[in-house]
């Protein structure tokens, strides 16, 4: 079975879910806390590619398959996207079709050929629409498959206004056949990662690899383009010829730059959105009314911000205007059109992806209000819509939970509130007394038994005020002194206290729960025999290591020893004495 374009590795996943914070479709779904991609419901934009910090998220390989083609002696040639000039910019094109070549392709032709005829084909329409009444006025580009997806599954009302043509892509490789012949095979090179899913489908399209592919495999072969002899380079050219302004195309706006080269489109309204958040919105607004048009409006629709510059496989080393301005440099250098005899071959241009709408599965209010009470969001006011788990609202991702999308554990407030419960459970289960202290000796939380242990009055007061919350402790049998000093400690370990309170006698372990800010402290009461006898048993298990640790050099340390020995004992003593101390 082919693996489909992204992929995830999941054993260097890291569970974050920025993928899913970053899918414009939410294309993903979460199984025991690893989020893999839905292949039906992916655009394949690269969003989570890009955004992945271990990177988890793959693009598929296939250069294996290309050289596969190479041995079995087809002549293949590279269809090479018109952004290259943003991503090798330290070498020459000569340079970089005579490292293709040396790599095995036959020929190198610019993709960008593809969209000088695209462009003339899609003026032409443009130029009868606006002479039809009848004809639809809403023109939607269909140069790029991540949007043409992304229409097909996710707007399907729009299907209808998009370009049926061919992609720069498909029509180039179109080209390419009906020039040298059908059984030549053609190869795209360039940043996007959707054109894989064109290759897929597309038997004129051999394959497809990324930028980053082609680097990788150039750092295999030992091949540096930017090294490539003078010479070598200056007899390097594309093939059939260099493209026209469909060279433009890589940036925002460029695909308008090629078509107003073209009689007729001058009389057509137009304007470019890129990003498919944008695109979303702008498909979704009341502004919009493309049933009432009276002239022909033609959208320019971009997956990446900015245009394919941004692809998510192009080499981000320099900055996106650094890579704009390296496109427009040379795109301005290149004809206006197509010479006459190039324009002259009749490409049948119809055909874009097929995709199957996403169907949207409809709840009811209480089946979305169930959902949330999962999380623990019985309210409205409960719904934060921070967007931690991914999902632009609550409800969102109450939908994505019905549709076994997600899980609970995804949600931010869920855990914390989870977590909460759970340590208040723990804290009220232990039979020891337990209270949290904040920097300033007051109680930020604390179970029964401590409020039990400190009298009738305190345990009065928990039962109004479950938890003693901002308790004084200074106010309180005096514990104050002993959080402060083991605040002024500010030590890892533990500091144990023993004080005596009326007719009881009292344990006390401070323990850090964060440095400087939160202290947790442990309270028994050792007044109880069996607890003392249990106590002295240690005390005198601590005799005997100390003893066994250093009987090697007792002659040395005897003095010491015998003076530790001798505190622990009077300490041993005094636990059983009418009147208690600080140990």
């Amino acid at each position: 079975m082919m693996q489909y374009p992204i992929y995830t590795e999941q054993t260097e996943c890291r569970d974050c879910y920025k993928c899913v914070n970053r899918c414009p479709v939410k294309a993903i779904c979460v199984q025991n806390g690893h989020p893999d991609i839905l292949p039906k419901m992916c655009i394949f934009c690269g969003k989570c590619v890009m955004s992945c910090p271990a990177k988890a998220k793959r693009v598929r390989n296939d250069v294996e398959q290309i050289q596969k083609l190479f041995q079995s002696g087809a002549k293949v040639f590279a269809s090479l996207a018109p952004s290259f000039p943003a991503e090798f910019y330290g070498c020459t094109p000569g340079q970089l079709i005579g490292a293709l070549k040396r790599l095995g392709f036959y020929a190198v032709s610019e993709t960008a050929m593809g969209a000088d005829f695209v462009s003339a084909d899609i003026a032409s329409g443009l130029q009868a629409a606006s002479a039809d009444k009848e004809a639809p006025k809403l023109f939607l580009s269909s140069a790029c498959p991540a949007v043409v997806l992304y229409i097909k599954r996710y707007a399907p009302a729009f299907v209808p206004y998009l370009n049926d043509r061919a992609s720069p892509l498909l029509a180039h490789a179109i080209l390419l056949q009906t020039v040298y012949g059908k059984d030549i095979d053609t190869v795209f090179i360039g940043p996007c990662i959707a054109k894989k899913r064109e290759a897929d489908q597309f038997k004129e399209i051999a394959a497809a690899i990324t930028f980053d592919e082609l680097k990788h495999w150039f750092e295999e072969a030992g091949i540096k383009p930017q090294e490539i002899p003078e010479a070598e380079s200056a007899e390097q050219y594309f093939v059939p010829r260099r493209a026209a302004k469909g060279t433009f195309f890589p940036v925002d706006g460029g695909m308008l730059i090629s078509l107003r080269k073209h009689r007729g489109f001058s009389q057509t309204s137009n304007m470019v959105v890129s990003g498919i958040h944008t695109i979303a919105e702008a498909l979704n607004s009341d502004t919009l009314a493309f049933g009432q048009l009276e002239s022909p409006l033609f959208l320019e629709l971009l997956a990446c911000q900015g245009g394919c510059v941004n692809g998510p496989c192009i080499t981000r080393d320099a900055s996106a205007i650094n890579r704009r301005a390296q496109l427009l440099k040379y795109a301005e250098s290149a004809d206006d059109m197509l010479d006459p005899e190039t324009a002259g071959n009749k490409l049948p241009l119809t055909g874009t992806l097929t995709a199957v709408e996403r169907p949207k599965t409809l709840y009811s209010n209480a089946e979305i209000g169930s959902a949330l009470a999962q999380i623990g969001k019985h309210k409205k006011k409960d719904e934060l819509n921070c967007s931690t788990c991914g999902y632009e609202t609550c409800r969102a991702f109450a939908h994505a939970l019905l549709e076994k999308r997600v899980e609970k554990t995804m949600c931010a407030t869920y855990m914390r509130n989870l977590a909460q419960r759970k340590a208040n459970a723990l804290i009220k289960a232990i039979p020891s007394g337990i209270v949290i202290v904040d920097k300033h000796c007051k109680v930020v939380d604390c179970n029964r038994k401590f409020a039990h242990l400190l009298g009738s009055e305190m345990e009065e007061l928990y039962d109004v005020d479950s938890n003693l919350q901002g308790l004084d402790l200074y106010k309180v049998a005096g514990l104050g002194p002993y959080f402060q000093e083991a605040f002024t400690a500010n030590t890892q370990n533990g500091v144990d206290f023993e004080f005596r309170e009326e007719d009881k006698i009292f344990h006390l372990n401070i323990f850090v729960i964060e440095q400087g800010e939160i202290l947790a402290g442990v309270l028994e009461d050792i007044t109880k025999p069996q607890i003392r006898r249990d106590k002295t048993a240690a005390r005198a298990k601590k005799i005997i290591d100390k003893n066994v640790q250093n009987v090697q050099k007792i002659a040395f340390l005897l003095g010491e020893n015998a003076a530790e020995i001798e505190a622990i004992l009077h300490s041993i003593i005094e636990s059983y004495a009418s009147g208690g101390k600080k140990k």
